[in-house]
């Protein structure tokens, strides 16, 4: 029992040597970036069903955001720098559904040479919090349309929406707005 034991340790070793390693880095991309919300003219009919799968809300469904890279202290991932350089942009539309917490969310992004398209939502989780004015949200899309070696990704956020509607300052001041984002862009295997 142990020569076998022995020779099948033996050949998965040998077959892990042989094996391509793949590594985390070779199946996808990650971001990590801030969005801020920019003035924007808008276009007629651009947030229509017939693009989004929804019907857009009656007034300000269509939102331009800026993306930028964000430093971090290495020792603890502590955001020191939220607007380094930007990278990217979002413009979006945005749907109500029947839950009022809750809109449908649909975007274009372009992110350097990349450009692709998400569907998904964003949920209101709190109404003035930490402190009046303030409404924390969380947003996430599906991400498609991306050219190969790229087959979809996700994107998510953690926002801080507020009476200011543009601009990366909050009204009550002293918050980050409107997102933290990640990306993740997957590759075949």
């Amino acid at each position: 029992m142990r020569r076998g034991t022995s020779l099948i340790a033996a050949v998965a070793i040998v077959g892990a040597a042989i094996a391509p390693s793949v590594s985390a880095a070779d199946l996808e991309d990650i971001y990590i970036l801030r969005s801020i919300r920019e003035p924007q003219a808008t276009t007629a009919d651009w947030c229509a069903r017939s693009r989004t799968g929804f019907e857009p809300m009656p007034t300000d469904a269509e939102r331009y955001f800026s993306f930028w890279s964000v430093r971090s202290r290495p020792e603890d991932g502590m955001v020191v720098d939220a607007k380094a350089v930007r990278v990217a942009d979002l413009r979006g539309c945005f749907g109500p559904t029947d839950d009022r917490a809750r809109q449908n969310f649909h975007a274009e992004i372009r992110l350097g040479l990349h450009t692709f398209h998400g569907s998904g939502e964003c949920r209101a989780l709190m109404i003035d919090f930490p402190e009046t004015g303030l409404f924390p949200v969380r947003c996430h899309l599906v991400l498609g349309g991306l050219s190969a070696p790229f087959v979809g990704g996700l994107l998510t956020t953690n926002t801080m929406t507020t009476r200011a509607r543009f601009g990366g300052e909050t009204e009550p001041p002293g918050y980050t707005q409107a997102s933290l984002a990640t990306i993740r862009l997957w590759r075949a295997r």
